[in-house]
């Protein structure tokens, strides 16, 4: 590639050959890992070959005639030597270390400073036969509340195991007294170098570090000098898990090996440390015939056209990744007795990912994430990225996200008097279709199970329960729709009550749909709803299209535009009500403002959901933005970021409205020219006060009949979106045959768990594959 865009003019090229030989290891080396890392010491152990590297010089003259020299060597020049060491100490976008280690993170908690701890009335044992849980007398698992020295048990984990949850409840009973008890520490991981302690906190939620523990401990008389390990620490359990567990055998049932495969299109993605989320969501979108029409690039003419930094062009590489997975160079055909985890067959997408990450609060982290923000984000990304690169750098004049877009239709009807409507369209790239436990057919069996369970853990002599395996709850889709297109009743909108419907106003091409299994539990807390939804290989959703005003309906009509005599509205207020909610729960009283404005004061269950998801915000806990008139009011613009934006391939037109929109921001603006890249005239005519000359306007999205047929799912294994596993299942080849694509694994899928998925891939069948 670097020798065709250099003209012919020729080059000297350092050549790097490596190969493989497995570690040997020593026999009192330790086996098992500890802790959840990978490529590091007490964890996972990642690669389980040594790399040996040859080095040698290429030189090819201007005519093309090459020459192999040998490196290292005396008779080189210094510069040519000094210019050689310093690419084999090169290691790419990051050192190698980082791209094959990844530990478990663990922060300090932000309550440990100020923790409230009562006065000691009783003394905690240092021995472990005189700890019992005192709302179970459990004897395993046990936590000790660093406020008021209550040991309780710890809470079961998604799997089944773990405590009786006494620790938890404890926590909650003395919240709803006003007392905020967050910091408990597991009995049994004492020792003179630390322990496990977790905060209940919302706002955490998970390990933490209490750097005054030793002092913590001390106040009820707890030397941590004299103590030793008895218990697992949190860490191990969660290794325990890993290697104990199958992760393709949880999703699918039966005890029999999977059956591995390898081709152009069955090729593996390396976990480049909690990537399963953006491993499964790649796989579910490159091998779409559209998307390897674009982006495979055997010649490398899309590259080649590209930057010179390569590494920050996403267009190359969203070819190089769609190269790599559908094209032969991963692919031999697997042989008998071949190693089927030999690293040279797997693409390790580490340029990719520390691109499409970068400047993201959680895409740039190592933490797991939520597979449809992702799928999301990255469509959202390639548009930017393709917006000057279609028809010259990559076939095609609709950005790939136009696949996936679709228009819904949002009718708002007065609940008295005329009733009358008003029809409005917003644009979505996935169809959000919501999933209730009180929805399941065997609800009373899940209720009775669950309240045998309850009675038997406060009596543990009684097991009546034991042995039974938990039902699933189990919802139709068919009752998940109708829930969908259900009117919301009860909306103030214009000063009165309304009500609101949501249809389908066109029909995408391809369909994402996402099972919204996620909610807040009763103890405000962020849950999955483990249940059941059969999800159809054929799905029809004709019945919820749209069709705008209907004959007898009467259409209430615009707002008057009074922009122009009218001083500025006044910023919105957070809910008082909500913000309260928020604080009761220890969230901090400007993250709730936050989160109620965010949520356009919905609601406290909506506030809180979007407060976990963006409580690492770095901005979580400054006050929200007075509301100041922009700062492009009076037309004066800063030319170098008028500059800059123009040079993104946006009209100065466009620009100064969107620096006028977002108060002179170029990043805010640079987010509001793409949000409204679809139609850029009519947001620009709405800034400028002229909307109402300019009319309705509407995307020319692409629609079809609404008949869908199933091409692959995502399905999650966990509690939550940012714990767990993630793994794709998809259609492959002329019979359809489903493969499971589990990391670096892939595999022929014997049961694929359509009614277990979270995010499911259907193409409109009117489409041309």
């Amino acid at each position: 590639l670097d020798l065709q865009r250099g003209s012919g003019k020729g080059g000297l090229y350092l050549l790097q050959k490596f190969r493989r030989e497995e570690k040997q290891k020593p026999a009192d080396e330790q086996q098992e890992p500890t802790k959840m890392a990978i490529g590091v010491e007490g964890g996972f152990m990642d690669d389980k070959w040594e790399i040996i590297k040859e080095y040698s010089l290429l030189a090819i003259s201007a005519a093309g005639e090459r020459t192999t020299l040998p490196y290292p060597s005396q008779d080189l020049p210094m510069l040519v030597s000094d210019v050689c060491e310093a690419i084999e100490k090169h290691q790419g976008v990051q050192s190698q270390e980082a791209v094959s280690q990844w530990e478990e993170e663990v922060k300090e908690s932000k309550y440990y400073k100020e923790l409230v701890q009562l006065p000691a009335m009783k003394k905690i044992s240092p021995s472990p036969k005189d700890w019992k849980c005192e709302k179970s007398g459990d004897t395993q698992n046990l936590w000790l509340n660093l406020s008021d020295g209550y040991i309780g048990g710890g809470r079961k984990h998604w799997d089944g195991s773990g405590g009786s949850n006494g620790a938890l409840e404890h926590f909650e009973e003395e919240k709803a007294k006003g007392n905020f008890f967050p910091l408990v520490v597991k009995l049994g991981t004492i020792t003179p170098d630390g322990a496990d302690v977790y905060s209940y906190a919302p706002d955490e939620d998970n390990l933490v570090k209490d750097p005054l523990l030793a002092q913590h401990l001390e106040h009820w008389g707890i030397d941590v000098m004299k103590m030793e390990k008895t218990d697992k620490t949190l860490a191990e359990m969660q290794v325990d898990l890993n290697l104990n567990y199958d992760w393709s055998k949880i999703c699918e049932s039966g005890d029999k090996p999977l059956v591995r495969l390898r081709g152009p299109g069955l090729v593996g993605l390396k976990n480049l440390g909690q990537s399963c989320y953006m491993n499964s969501s790649v796989q579910l979108l490159l091998a779409l015939p559209e998307v390897k029409q674009r982006y495979l690039d055997a010649d490398f003419q899309i590259r080649k056209s590209g930057p010179s930094e390569v590494q920050n062009d996403l267009i190359s590489q969203v070819a190089k990744l769609a190269n790599g997975l559908n094209g032969p160079r991963y692919a031999p055909p697997l042989k008998d007795g071949e190693d089927e985890e030999d690293p040279k067959h797997v693409v390790a997408p580490q340029m990719f990912r520390t691109l499409i990450g970068r400047g993201h609060p959680e895409f740039s982290t190592s933490r797991q994430q939520d597979a449809a923000e992702f799928i999301q984000y990255f469509l959202e990304q390639l548009t930017r990225a393709e917006r000057s690169a279609l028809g010259s750098r990559v076939i095609g004049d609709r950005p790939t996200s136009g696949m996936f877009d679709f228009a819904v239709e949002e009718r708002m009807q007065e609940s008295s008097g005329s009733r009358r409507v008003k029809y409005s369209r917003t644009q979505e790239t996935m169809l959000g279709i919501p999933v209730k436990l009180e929805d399941a057919e065997n609800l009373a069996e899940v209720t009775a199970y669950k309240a045998a369970h309850e009675k038997d853990e406060k009596d543990p002599k009684k097991l009546k329960t034991e042995g039974v395996e938990e039902p699933k709850p189990l919802v139709q889709l068919s009752t998940c729709l109708s829930r969908l297109a259900a009117p919301e009743e009860g909306i103030q909108w214009r000063g009165s009550a309304a009500s609101k419907t949501t249809r389908m106003a066109t029909m995408p091409r391809y369909l994402l749909v996402q099972l919204r299994r996620y909610y807040i539990d009763e103890k405000w807390c962020p849950a999955k709803l483990d249940c059941k939804v059969p999800m159809p290989e054929t799905l029809n959703l004709e019945h919820l299209r749209g069709k705008g005003l209907q004959p007898g309906e009467e259409e209430m009509p615009e707002e008057p535009d009074d922009a122009g005599a009218a001083p500025a509205a006044a910023a919105p207020e957070a809910d008082e009500m909500i913000v309260a909610q928020l604080i009761s729960m220890g969230i901090g009283e400007n993250a709730a403002k936050r989160a109620s404005l965010a949520v356009n004061n919905s609601g406290a269950e909506a506030a809180c959901a979007w407060f976990f998801e963006h409580s690492e915000d770095p901005d979580i806990n400054l006050p929200p933005a007075a509301g100041a008139p922009p700062a492009g009011d009076s037309g004066e613009f800063d030319p170098e970021a008028v500059s800059t934006l123009c040079s993104m391939g946006f009209a100065e037109a466009h620009v100064r409205a969107a620096l006028k929109s977002c108060m002179n921001s170029v990043e805010r603006a640079a987010d509001w020219l793409f949000s409204h890249a679809d139609d850029l005239d009519a947001a620009v005519a709405a800034v400028n006060g002229s909307d109402t000359a300019a009319g309705p306007s509407r995307v020319d999205n692409e629609d079809g009949v609404g008949e869908y047929e199933l091409l692959g799912f995502v399905s999650h294994i966990g509690k939550h979106t940012s714990h767990g596993h993630y793994v794709c299942h998809m259609r492959r080849g002329d019979g359809g045959s489903w493969v499971i694509f589990d990391d670096s694994k892939v595999a022929k899928s014997e049961a694929p768990p359509l009614d277990l998925g979270y995010l499911y891939l259907y193409r409109r069948k009117d489409a041309s594959a």
